[in-house]
């Protein structure tokens, strides 16, 4: 708490991501690239007949991706784009994960058939190095190795 008697982190003082919701076209090959690709495991399911959704959520590493289904989805205007094409429009437009080394990372990826929309970059003023690459429906997922 602080002096005023409120929190100094409204969170809580452990606050982490925990998942990141995609809406998906066909989910029995989202959750089998995410398997394949990102070594991720199914750890929830939930069908809400109310909602006539599949969710499915599958966690790689301690972080979750909730992949969400419904029947009457549509493709999204910036899947398979680039990064600074995507941030013309408004709202969340990549999730990154932070890895120990990004080209060891993009390399092993790349093995698995990965596609990258940039490759391995160092970015001095933000101290990361990163790689940007889509997933099997073309939301873009960013790697980030933090530089010291």
């Amino acid at each position: 708490m602080s002096g005023n008697g409120r929190m100094q982190y409204p969170l809580g003082e452990v606050t982490r991501g925990h998942h990141y919701a995609i809406s998906v076209r066909d989910m029995d090959a989202m959750i089998a690239w995410y398997q394949e690709k990102l070594g991720a495991v199914v750890t929830g399911a939930w069908d809400p007949e109310e909602l006539d959704a599949h969710v499915r959520i599958v966690t790689v590493n301690g972080f979750s991706f909730e992949l969400v289904s419904m029947k009457e989805s549509s493709p999204s205007s910036t899947q398979w784009g680039d990064p600074p094409g995507m941030a013309i429009k408004n709202g969340p437009f990549h999730m990154a994960f932070t890895v120990d080394d990004c080209a060891a990372a993009v390399a092993e990826l790349k093995l698995r058939d990965v596609k990258f929309a940039w490759d391995v970059a160092d970015y001095d003023e933000l101290k990361m190095r990163c790689a940007h690459f889509w997933d099997l429906e073309g939301n873009i997922l960013e790697l980030v190795e933090v530089l010291d």
